[in-house]
């Protein structure tokens, strides 16, 4: 489960962001695998949810969507 953090009032710094995006990043493809494994399809439809949103708030940044995507894929010869 993902933990709340605090923002300083003046902002986080650029790194402190970067930090914050990976974390949640992660534990969007976290609830995906388990939802994959446990063959839970509502779980599995709200991490896509949550990624499209992400893509969708983050347009220049790697598509989140399609990293959940390629884990179902095989890998390329």
């Amino acid at each position: 489960m993902s933990k709340l953090v605090l923002i300083p009032s003046d902002g986080p710094s650029e790194r402190e962001l970067a930090e914050i995006e990976a974390a949640v990043r992660a534990g969007v493809v976290a609830d995906y695998l388990t939802a994959l494994r446990s063959g839970n399809a509502l779980d599995q439809l709200a991490a896509e949810y949550l990624a499209a949103q992400i893509d969708q708030s983050t347009p220049d940044g790697p598509r989140l969507l399609d990293e959940l995507a390629g884990l179902t894929q095989p890998a390329a010869a």
